[in-house]
């Protein structure tokens, strides 16, 4: 969850809405994200580029936390040994043995 320094700090210094911590995740919900070194996410963003503005802003804050940008993909099953991120929609193809380690059985 974002707090209101980092929701101005993403926004060029524009409030939350409500004028307090935003309690949400920054962005537009894709599997770029920007967690903190005390855990907790601040947001996830479909663009790797708009994610890297997003984290480059949050440096600028301080020391307070490190932040940290990576992919988060949500991998499920998909066809023709494949699997498909059910956020972003990306697929990947898999050789079978690599589908079996990850617990996926193929047909």
């Amino acid at each position: 969850m974002a707090t209101a320094d980092e929701y101005k700090a993403v926004h060029g210094g524009g409030e939350p809405p409500g004028g307090q911590d935003s309690g949400h995740e920054l962005g537009d919900g894709g599997c770029n994200v920007i967690t903190k070194d005390k855990g907790g996410v601040v947001g996830r963003w479909s663009s790797w580029e708009t994610a890297s503005l997003a984290l480059n802003r949050l440096q600028e804050l301080g020391g307070r936390y490190e932040y940290r940008l990576e992919e988060s993909h949500q991998w499920v099953k998909g066809p023709d040994h494949s699997t498909t991120c059910s956020v972003c929609g990306i697929t990947r193809d898999l050789p079978a043995s690599a589908g079996t380690a990850l617990g996926i059985e193929w047909p």
